[in-house]
């Protein structure tokens, strides 16, 4: 890639966007249910074998079955809900019935009970008693339920939950749903944003660099589950999981539909007044990046229905859904609009008390006018994008006996995703050097990306002087990606302070590949008196290859860039890789009231379909040359270009159809060592507090630098005069660039993180509940010696420093500390008032010199001139709050009217702001909070 500023990284984004869609994501336990167990003793503490334990809710059929000699009763599959009720019957012995009981994903609610003989008394009820504390969890983070989402004011999308969510920071901050059109980027107390595993309904959704194959329905979820740490050996990657449990049929038939707008009249501005241009506020025109007028929303509109039921009682629940998201906003002056669309459709067939069938559909669609506008992007290059996901998902369920139960599942993603700049093919895009700007058009991308996932679980459980709940599986995943991308007319005219400097010649890169996973898992959790022992291994073995592919030659030069084929290419290599997890929970209090925990773990990264991708001669190719516009037209001509100032690596100009010189070697997946301790105390059955103290370590990473860059020796120390700024030290090579890369380990290159963080969660009851947490840590890079960096320039500013992601146009993910909080309260009369607040560090914005271009095509630089992390953004803080009124329609349903309110303090914080201190627009504000935004809402809920 060219060192060149603006481009280099906008290539970066654009094909990771694109080739992340061709991650090969690993398949995940879908954990779309939770568990129910205990064990049931006499009034002497003895075991009582045969039991009939009988589980009933809205989402499934009754069920009974019977405790075992050891007095241990298990329902290992049940759907998250609100409203079990558990009964236990014994010949002489009085009846207990629990009622209310809540079952979430992934967890585990423990009932044990001490059955009293048969007396006065026939039956003794329990209402409201399930356990906050799972005795028997290891991993840190959160289940957002139904009642959370539609209580708590949030912009109504994933990305916002995931803000909500303990420890994780976010990329953006999205006011009212003004940025819900585009994904967010994040990461929780140390984890890799590419490390993120997203699942929907069991389905594999994931994408490279965290980012989400799809968009969603809010109004869809039943719970979102989101865990931060302390992954199961189910589980491949150290980053967070975010899974989807959809709602489904039962029993009774419910439903609900909503309709939420929000409108720019109900907004209020903290950049410029949008009638006068006149600014607002706390900043002058003279502190605001030229043109920056700030962004707001048009007009916003949500609305969609869902029902679900029986179609036939005990046995066939069926559920669908519709929803729809109308974005429209301004970015500065330019009109940004998104429409997301969602078709849900869910089937659920208890075939017999032993198996249960089901399938998945959902038909996710995106399109959007105006994608990347912003201060750098004007409308021209602004990009229109159209994005069909459609899913489908087959999993069938089978009991043995209650103490055998297998899963299979198998699903299918074929996707088609086509991005087209605003301002056309047929004409040359220009880029602001100096400044960071695009011009006239930008680039396009077509991607088809078709995988299919399959994967089988099993649960068993063994009795004795300790109980073992083993749990095992094999999964497999494979994914076919086609991608064509390049600059229209295959050319940027490049500017510096408004003079003609260079031209970018690109040819179209066509790019044909696909990856394989197999993993094997096995758990035990071993639990024995009060202390509960999680053991597990996994196993993975990854591929990658690249498939035939062909280019048309270059528009204007195609005796740079003739046309080209690739027949493929298999490099025989494999990532096998063997994952050990620990993890230990002690009940403290002998009344699982206070439970200790401690997890150690090895992770390792998914393999891209594109990881060995490195020989292609038909990938994205560049050559870039000093240019003078004689002819005055704007744009680059034959004839027009001198010196070639840099070449992309992997091929050679004089012989352009010749394979490829890049190297591949054999190498080792990227690991994570994560180690966490904590603690947790039930005040009450609604209300619990604790703490975790987080520690990380980021490994063994891939990278593939150009031959001999990685040695220290191949750079020497310059100074250089810059106008406008004085004498600036810089490193370039001491000779010619090599033009292939070699793909290798990266020595000598760590990332650690330690951290903490303190959380308190009330769940509803007593007509109010809330949460909070506080964390504060820092990942950091290390760069210990050679094979670490290539370029020098910077390292002593960067070693030991934080990291953070993004560019100098802005970086986010290294805030030291955050807090945040929310809470729902009722009121008399069916009003309720809930509000959401958060403050942390603001991000990290360094000082930096643009270098002049330097020797031997290295080209220019941005030079820190202050320790990374040094200066930072103003502090972030936001409140968001809710007015909600209930209307009772007997014991039909419900009206719920609402009204929130983001930003409610119109704070105008700086989110961005020009750093670079030789640019014409330093110090400049390019990005600050929008501001006050109220938006009214209606569900009808009915049941």
């Amino acid at each position: 890639m060219s060192s060149t500023n603006g481009l280099s990284r906008e290539r970066v984004l654009a094909v990771a966007l694109v080739l992340g869609l061709a991650s090969l994501a690993f398949p995940l336990v879908a954990q779309e249910t939770g568990s129910i167990s205990g064990t049931l003793l006499d009034a002497d503490g003895v075991p009582l074998p045969g039991v009939a334990v009988t589980v009933d809710g809205s989402l499934i059929p009754a069920t009974t079955k019977h405790s075992q000699a050891n007095g241990v009763y298990r329902f290992p599959t049940i759907p998250p809900a609100q409203d079990y009720t558990l009964t236990f019957q014994l010949d002489g012995f009085q009846e207990v019935v629990y009622d209310g009981l809540i079952v979430q994903v992934g967890g585990n609610i423990q009932i044990n009970v001490s059955m009293m003989p048969a007396g006065v008394s026939e039956l003794v009820l329990v209402s409201g008693e399930s356990p906050l504390i799972d005795v028997k969890k290891i991993g840190t983070g959160n289940n957002v339920t139904e009642q959370y989402m539609q209580s708590i004011p949030s912009a109504r999308d994933p990305w916002a939950m995931l803000e909500h969510t303990s420890g994780v920071q976010v990329s953006k901050q999205n006011v009212g749903g003004s940025g819900s059109g585009t994904q967010s980027g994040f990461v929780a107390n140390g984890t890799k944003f590419r490390d993120t595993v997203w699942t929907y309904d069991g389905a594999d959704v994931s994408g490279l660099f965290g980012y989400s194959d799809m968009y969603y329905d809010f109004d869809a979820f039943e719970e979102i589950s989101i865990t931060t740490g302390g992954n199961d050996p189910s589980v491949q990657t150290g980053g967070i999981r975010i899974n989807f449990v959809t709602r489904r049929g039962g029993n009774a038939w419910r439903g609900s539909t909503r309709f939420y707008v929000t409108d720019s009249a109900l907004q209020s501005n903290t950049v410029t007044d949008p009638e006068t241009g006149d600014p607002v506020g706390n900043y002058t025109e003279d502190e605001l990046f030229p043109g920056y007028v700030g962004d707001s929303i048009d007009n916003i509109k949500d609305w969609g229905a869902e029902v679900g039921g029986p179609a036939l009682r005990d046995r066939l629940f069926a559920w669908g859904a519709f929803g729809r998201q109308d974005i429209k906003t301004f970015v500065g002056t330019t009109p940004s609009n998104v429409q997301i669309n969602n078709w849900h459709a869910k089937a659920n067939w208890h075939v017999n008390d032993k198996a249960v069938a089901n399938f998945t559909f959902v038909n996710s669609t995106k399109t959007e006018q105006g994608r990347g506008a912003g201060v750098r992007r004007p409308l021209a290059t602004t990009q229109e994008q159209s994005l069909t996901t459609p899913v489908y998902t087959g999993k069938f369920q089978y009991a043995f006996n209650d103490n055998n139960y297998l899963e299979v599942t198998v699903s299918n993603i074929p996707e088609l995703l086509v991005v087209e700049p605003s301002g056309g093919r047929d004409v040359q895009a220009t880029y602001d050097l100096i400044r960071g700007i695009w011009g006239q058009t930008y680039f396009f991308f077509d991607l088809t990306d078709d995988s299919w996932n399959g994967r089988v679980d099993g649960n068993s459980y063994l009795a004795g002087v300790t109980d073992h709940e083993i749990k095992y599986g094999y999964s497999f995943r494979k994914r076919h990606v086609t991608l064509r991308d390049g600059m229209p007319q295959g050319a940027v005219a490049v500017f510096e302070l408004r003079q003609p400097s260079e031209a970018w010649l690109i040819q179209d890169g066509v790019d044909n590949v696909e990856g394989a996973q197999h993993g094997l898992y096995l758990g035990d959790t071993v639990s024995t008196g009060r202390m509960t022992l999680n053991l597990g291994v996994r196993y993975d073995h990854q591929t990658s290859r690249s498939l035939p592919s062909a280019v048309p030659a270059h528009p204007t030069a195609p005796e740079v860039f003739p046309g080209n084929s690739f027949p493929g290419y298999d490099t025989g290599y494999a990532w096998n890789s063997l994952s050990p997890r620990l993890g230990i929970t002690y009940d403290l209090s002998g009344d699982a009231r206070t439970v200790l925990r401690l997890s150690a773990a090895r992770y390792y990264s998914r393999m891209d379909a594109s990881e060995f991708h490195r020989t292609n001669t038909t990938s994205r190719r560049e050559l870039d040359f000093t240019w003078d516009d004689i002819n005055g037209n704007g744009a680059v001509d034959l004839g027009e270009t001198g010196d070639a100032i840099w070449i992309s690596s992997g091929w050679d100009p004089s012989n352009p159809s010749a394979p490829s010189a890049n190297v591949i070697n054999e190498t080792s997946p990227p690991w994570t060592n994560e180690v966490i301790a904590g603690v947790e105390r039930e005040i009450s059955r609604s209300f619990a507090i604790g703490a975790n103290l987080i520690y990380r370590r980021h490994g063994n990473f891939t990278w593939a630098p150009r031959a001999g860059e990685d040695d220290p020796s191949f750079w020497r120390q310059v100074t250089q005069n810059i106008a406008g700024y004085g004498e600036l030290t810089v490193y370039e090579p001491v000779g010619p660039r090599a033009r292939y890369t070699i793909y290798k380990q990266r020595l000598n290159f760590r990332q650690p993180y330690a951290g903490m963080e303190l959380f308190l969660n009330k769940r509803f009851s007593d007509g109010w509940m809330a949460s909070a947490s506080f964390n504060f840590g820092q990942l950091t890079n290390r760069y210990a010696g050679a094979g670490a960096f290539t370029d020098p320039t910077n390292i002593e500013r960067l070693d030991d420093r934080p990291e953070a992601y993004g560019s100098r146009f802005g970086y986010w993910g290294a805030s030291r500390w955050y807090f945040k909080s929310s809470a729902m309260y009722q009121l008399p009369a069916g009003f309720s008032v809930a509000g959401y607040f958060q403050v942390r560090e603001g991000n990290v914005n360094p000082e930096s010199v643009r270098s002049n271009r330097r020797a031997n095509g290295a080209f220019n630089a941005i030079v820190l001139v202050e320790d990374f992390g040094e200066t930072r953004l103003p502090t972030y803080w936001n409140l968001d709050l809710r007015a909600e009124k209930t209307f009772d329609l007997a014991d039909r349903g419900r009206v719920h009217v609402i009204v929130d309110a983001f930003n409610v303090t119109n704070n105008d914080t700086i989110l961005g702001r020009d750093n670079l201190l030789n640019s014409p627009t330093y110090g400049r504000i390019n990005k600050l909070l929008q501001g006050r935004t109220i938006r009214f809402g209606l569900r009808l809920v009915l049941r």
